[in-house]
């Protein structure tokens, strides 16, 4: 009570203080074990991927204390183009946890953004128990989640395929995918336009060479590991680091399934020659690809899902959710 605490619009100048923070704030596990997500020399280097991203930093007494994220973009939700506001990369210091410093964060991100929003929203693993209990008043949970596909690079790997994308594909690739998405939940149909934005917003780290493409399939990956690292410590102390890269867009027309799946083999041959040992893709219940990315991966994880100002739209569990992999 007798703490002065500020919260603050972080800069590219607090880039190694928010590195620190999430380091000495890992993402703890049921097991007894803990995530650490390792940023590196680049904090900002997801965030340069995103439309419209603030992040804040609490200081205590001048000390720094955490960090709360949040990102303003849009999607098609319940049949609405809506504009929403994803909650991420949360991470307060243990020494200053269950102060409320978390709601204090909520409600200073929640003020900046509060009349050009329709909801925000946020995934949590299950077994994250501390953002579960945080989230537990929460509504709008919805009855099913997301998967978050791991698939092992040097396990799939496979012959080269397909080609990288060019400006001139941009009306091809955005009619595929908008076919293979096409009514999942929070996705929003791609332009020409929309799809090219997108791939010029930082091309060094997500452009049209990072997407390839075969007659009836794309694959669009982010090498995400060449900044960012995970280390996943056991409940003994036994610490593994990996660098791996996410599938940010993907897709195939009637009959391409197995193109698809070319696509996904070759990237994971490059990834693994670069080093990286890990491909993420994300997929849901009853979404067209579920089986095939379930079955290529190494292991399968489930989130939960809220939308707390939108219930879970009437039928959404047979048309499945869509995540766009940026804003994880």
């Amino acid at each position: 009570m007798d703490s002065r605490v500020v919260i603050r619009e972080a800069t590219e100048a607090d880039g190694p203080i928010l590195v620190d923070l999430e380091r000495r704030a890992p993402l703890m596990v049921e097991s007894g074990g803990s995530f650490t997500i390792d940023r590196g020399t680049d904090y900002f280097a997801a965030a340069r991927l995103m439309e419209d991203v603030t992040v804040l930093l609490a200081e205590v007494d001048g000390v720094p204390a955490g960090v709360y994220c949040g990102a303003r973009h849009q999607v098609r939700l319940a049949g609405v183009d809506r504009s929403v506001l994803y909650i991420h990369h949360a991470r307060i210091l243990p020494e200053y946890q269950r102060h409320g410093l978390g709601r204090a964060f909520g409600a200073r991100l929640q003020g900046k953004y509060r009349d050009r929003v329709d909801t925000s929203y946020w995934y949590i693993a299950p077994g994250n128990a501390p953002s579960q209990a945080y989230a537990r008043g929460a509504a709008n949970k919805w009855s099913f989640g997301p998967f978050w596909a791991t698939l092992d690079t040097f396990a799939v790997a496979g012959p080269p395929a397909g080609r990288p994308a060019t400006p001139a594909d941009a009306e091809r690739i955005a009619a595929v995918l908008n076919a293979y998405h096409e009514g999942e939940e929070m996705f929003l149909p791609y332009t020409a336009q929309s799809l090219s934005d997108r791939l010029s917003r930082d091309p060094a780290q997500y452009g049209w060479d990072n997407l390839w493409l075969t007659d009836d399939a794309v694959v669009g990956v982010w090498p995400e590991g060449r900044s960012i690292a995970t280390r996943f410590t056991d409940a003994e102390g036994n610490a593994t680091e990996s660098r791996g890269a996410a599938v940010l867009d993907y897709g195939f027309a009637a009959g391409g399934e197995e193109q698809l799946e070319a696509l996904i083999r070759a990237w994971c041959r490059g990834l693994g020659r670069s080093g990286m040992s890990e491909l993420t893709v994300f997929t849901s219940p009853a979404a067209r690809g579920e089986r095939l990315i379930c079955q290529l991966a190494r292991e399968v994880w489930p989130f939960d899902f809220w939308t707390p100002s939108i219930p879970e739209p009437g039928g959404a569990n047979t048309r499945g959710i869509y995540v766009d992999h940026v804003y994880f």
